[in-house]
């Protein structure tokens, strides 16, 4: 899989279309069976992470978890060209009933969105994203709820040829874009993203970044995706949290070791090439 080289987004006209393969790391413990539409994909494992299947065709999938002696977790997602992650959750026992009757527990994906920052110059015309016009009369009009993908988008101005291009939004980020309607060209800003990757003593503790909330229950808690740049992060147990600000840098995963325990350093931090 060629790696996306942290680009927040693609402009079709001045910059080479490269876009991720459908790929969907199964975040969970080990030993569990994966399935991807009734189809055994093999048993999760901490060298993946759990399981990670890759260049999964576009479109719905179904999930499931299946733990002996639990009852199994089906998930549906939307697989775009961008990988997505799916997070097991705590199992629940199976009860003594003919399997007949035993329940799976479902839980639904919400569509992972983002948001679009427009600038132009001239600072007054008009954007049109998806076919959806809006007057742009501030110098930044921020466009939210865009689910993760590619959207069209156009600028025009009377007096100006009308300029267009194509953009990829990732979830949960920020990402920008100016129409130079005086040069003739949709320009990209971007920092580039990387991924981050928290170990901790005990286990189970809450993280804060970025506006997210992640409970942590296994070893390892990865995110992705991430924009590249200093933020702060809060790590939490009961009664007690530590905070610091995390480094993310382009195509890099941050590693963060954090520990509650006396005499430990509470963070350690190392970069590993993505």
């Amino acid at each position: 899989m060629k790696v996306l080289r942290g680009l927040c987004l693609i402009v079709v006209m001045s910059v080479a279309a490269v876009s991720f393969a459908g790929d969907i790391q199964v975040s969970c413990e080990t030993g569990l069976r994966v399935y991807l539409d009734g189809e055994f994909m093999g048993t999760s494992s901490a060298r993946e992470d759990g399981l990670f299947l890759m260049n999964v065709a576009t479109g719905a999938h179904t999930i499931r978890l299946e733990k002996d002696g639990f009852l199994p977790q089906d998930f549906s997602v939307k697989v775009l060209r961008l990988p997505i992650e799916v997070t097991a959750e705590q199992f629940s026992p199976a009860p003594t009933l003919p399997s007949e009757q035993i329940e799976t527990v479902s839980i639904e994906l919400k569509q992972p969105v983002g948001i679009l920052v427009v600038a132009s110059a001239p600072q007054n015309c008009v954007v049109e994203v998806d076919g959806k016009s809006e007057e742009k009369t501030t110098p930044q009009l921020a466009i939210g709820g865009l689910a993760a993908g590619d959207h069209a988008i156009s600028f025009s101005k009377e007096g100006y040829e009308t300029i267009s291009g194509e953009v990829t939004i990732r979830p949960g980020m920020e990402v920008s874009v100016r129409g130079n309607l005086l040069t003739g060209k949709v320009e990209v800003i971007h920092e580039g993203v990387g991924a981050l990757r928290v170990i901790s003593k005990p286990n189970k503790c809450t993280v804060h970044i970025l506006g997210m909330r992640k409970d942590k229950i296994y070893q390892n808690l990865n995110l992705t995706h991430l924009p590249a740049g200093e933020h702060r992060m809060v790590v939490s147990i009961a009664g007690r949290e530590l905070a610091t600000k995390v480094l993310i840098m382009d195509r890099h995963r941050t590693i963060v070791e954090v520990s509650f325990m006396k005499g430990d350093e509470p963070f350690l931090f190392s970069y590993v090439p993505q």
